[in-house]
């Protein structure tokens, strides 16, 4: 098994779109990776909060995205100065489908079909959705407002 080259550098926050934040990666990618696209990273961020996610391009540059309830573990925002190690991710990336939705699934094949057409992140998003449901009846709401979804693209 080859062991991945880890890359490590420290770079400033910065404000995204939509109340989101972001890093720029000084890596060439397309040199290190062949590719102008997004990259599949596995991050570290100050030395303990791991992220799975992809390194992606904007404006001519490549930024790592850095997730709210990161920034906030970290105790870090806008501005501050953060520790990035990435490695590439060459994992496969499957989304555990809780036994409800499965089986609400299961009983639409054109839905089911329609959510195995979705991307890793949607379907990760959809399930942390329903998952993240404190009382049972939002839980089944949430299931049915993804079935919807679903069912009207």
């Amino acid at each position: 098994m080859t062991k991945l080259k880890k890359y490590k550098f420290k770079a400033i926050i910065k404000k995204g779109r939509s109340g989101g934040a972001f890093v720029d990666v000084p890596v060439d990618i397309e040199k290190t990776f062949g590719t102008k696209g997004r990259v599949k990273v596995n991050a570290v961020f100050d030395n303990s909060i791991s992220y799975r996610g992809s390194i992606a391009p904007m404006h001519g540059k490549h930024v790592l995205g850095i997730r709210k309830e990161i920034r906030k573990k970290l105790g870090k925002d806008i501005g501050d100065t953060i520790s990035v190690v990435f490695e590439e991710d060459t994992k496969p990336r499957t989304v555990e489908i809780p036994d409800d939705l499965a089986e609400k699934l299961k009983r639409n094949l054109k839905i089911l079909e329609q959510f195995h057409k979705l991307s890793y992140t949607h379907k990760k998003e959809y399930v942390k959705w329903i998952n993240d449901a404190k009382k049972p009846e939002t839980r089944k709401r949430r299931i049915q407002k993804t079935l919807e979804m679903l069912k009207n693209k």
